[in-house]
This record gives structure tokens, C-alpha cells and sequence, in this order.
């Protein structure tokens, strides 16, 4: 896999082994270690030891990251890569990315923000810095549809015509606890929050975490969301939920996935609550806006 200057390349590696994962990347690191190419490998699962074992004393020029922390709430996954490029040194060198986002154990909302993410790459980074990306997937273990989606969104992707907000959320329990709000009525969903997270029994900060979220929310949509919306809250198996849906639209592809400027007024509420949540579901189009939030009990 090869770049060229202003080129951004985003390709999957499909393996059924530990070492065929391992013949799948190694070479290509150490390729990439001889040319001087800054190389960062975020994956989980104990992945990152493989190759650390691998890759022997070499191992010490590679930066490596737990995909499963970072990438928990796929939405941050971008910004990592970003911090990668801004870091990295200025002297035109391409740059190698080893990053796994999806693996076996993901729900179905987190496989679908995945792909949403996985198709933002060339909308994030084409026709930037010259680096190259290399996706792992695991298809011993992963569902033929995921397999799919992964091929459909690497190697000759276009992102002309994607929008990553598109489509709708399936409808919340109809015993959610609800709240219609307006400007009147942001200390009450403040504390409808903090009341079913203290129910659910969320653990250390996280239940102050989700009321921070749903708090930037609400007023956003106070503020750009035609004046209120509508707030719902809900217990599943492994999770506390909620959603604000209003009359607002996203049209910014990147929105939360770029990191606000110190100096920066205003713009900062989707980026704080992807980065306080376990993920992040966002559907915009002429009909509204819906942010869905979940927050793992576990």
C-alpha cells in the first residue's frame, strides 16, 4: 500500500487468523519504519501485543493505541487520526495508520455509526497529507453484511454524494419518560436525567456525564433548534438512553468530529458529547434533527 504526495489512501485488510493478521501488517510497517514513516496502530483485543511481539525492538518507532477505548463511541475515531497528522513531523513524509473500528462483540448501533464513520474518511482526509490507513477486518468472526459494508466503503469509495446524518433512528420505547422543553424547561430535563441515571445506578461520573450531554443538547436546540424539541429517557438491558430530537438541521459533515479551537465561540456541544458518551447517533434532514446518547451500565 502506497500514497502519493496530497493522496490519502484508505484500504481494508481482510484476515480469518492471528497470522494472517499478522503477515498483513507487519511487512507493511516495517516498509514504512524504513522509509521513516511515522506510524501510529490503534486496535484492541490484544491485537496490539501481536504486534508488538512481532514487530520486536522496531516496536519502540510505533505509537500504539487501544482501539476499544478510543474508539468505544466511533465518532472519536477521527480526531484521533487527525492528532496523528498534526503531530507528526512537517517534512512531507507520508504517514501509515493501522486502525481497527469494528470488532466481533459490536452491537448493531455501534456497527452502523462504524460504517458512518469508516465512509467519513475520505470526507475527513482526501486531498490532504499524503498517508495511507490500513482497516483490519476480522471475517472469521464478523457477519457477512459487516464484511460487506467494509469492502463497499474502502479502496475507490467516493464521498461526493454521502451524508452521514441521513436516515432515522428506530422509535423510542413507548414507556421512554418524556419531557417537550423549551427554554423554560432546561432545569427540568437536567434533572429528569439525573433522576433515571441514579435509577439505572450509573457508576462514578458517568451519570453526571449524561446529564452534561443531554444539557448541551437542550440548549442547543434552544438556541439553533427552532426554540425546544423534545427529550426521552429509557432503561435497556446495558444501557441508559436518551434523545433529543428538534426542528433543527446538520448539514456540516464533520460536526462534533472536529476539535473547536481554544479561541473558538460556540460550535463546541456535539464535539463535548461525543466525547462524554458511549456513542453517538446522529440522523439530520429537512424534517429535524435526532441525537441519540448512550451511556453503558456496565
Amino acid at each position: 500500500m502506497s500514497v502519493t504526495k496530497s493522496h490519502f489512501s484508505h484500504q481494508a485488510l481482510f484476515y480469518e487468523s492471528d497470522e494472517e493478521f499478522l503477515e498483513g501488517i507487519v511487512s507493511l510497517v516495517r516498509r514504512g519504519l524504513e522509509a521513516g514513516e511515522p506510524t501510529l496502530i490503534a486496535v484492541g483485543n490484544g491485537k496490539g501485543e501481536l504486534l508488538e511481539g512481532e514487530l520486536g525492538d522496531a516496536a519502540a518507532e510505533v505509537s500504539f493505541l487501544d482501539m476499544e477505548a478510543i474508539g468505544r463511541n466511533p465518532a472519536c475515531i477521527i480526531p484521533v487520526w487527525r492528532d496523528f497528522l498534526d503531530r507528526a513531523p512537517g517534512d512531507g513524509r507520508p504517514l501509515l495508520g493501522i486502525g481497527e473500528p469494528v470488532w466481533p462483540g459490536r452491537s448493531a448501533a455501534e456497527l452502523d455509526e462504524c460504517q458512518r464513520h469508516e465512509e467519513l474518511l475520505d470526507v475527513a482526509f482526501g486531498g490532504g497529507r499524503a498517508w495511507s490507513l490500513l482497516c483490519p477486518y476480522d471475517s472469521a468472526a464478523l457477519d457477512d453484511d459487516v464484511l460487506e459494508s467494509a469492502r463497499e466503503s474502502h479502496g475507490d469509495f467516493s464521498s461526493a454524494a454521502f451524508r452521514p446524518f441521513d436516515g432515522t433512528l428506530p422509535e423510542a420505547p413507548a414507556d421512554s419518560k418524556a419531557l417537550h422543553f423549551g427554554d423554560r424547561e432546561l432545569a427540568e430535563a437536567r434533572e429528569l436525567v439525573a433522576r433515571e441515571a441514579d435509577r439505572a445506578q450509573l457508576v462514578g461520573s458517568r451519570g453526571i456525564d449524561l446529564v452534561v450531554a443531554v444539557n448541551e443538547l437542550v440548549a442547543n436546540s434552544v438556541l439553533h433548534g427552532g426554540g425546544g424539541g423534545k427529550l426521552q429517557v429509557w432503561r435497556e438491558s446495558d444501557a441508559l438512553v436518551a434523545e433529543v430530537r428538534d426542528e433543527g438541521r446538520i448539514d456540516d459533515p464533520l460536526a462534533g468530529r472536529v476539535q473547536p479551537a481554544a479561541a473558538q465561540e460556540g460550535g463546541r456541544g456535539l464535539w463535548m458529547v461525543n466525547q462524554l458518551c458511549d456513542l453517538v447517533q446522529i440522523r439530520s434532514g429537512p424534517e429535524g434533527t435526532g441525537v441519540r446518547l448512550r451511556m453503558s451500565l456496565n
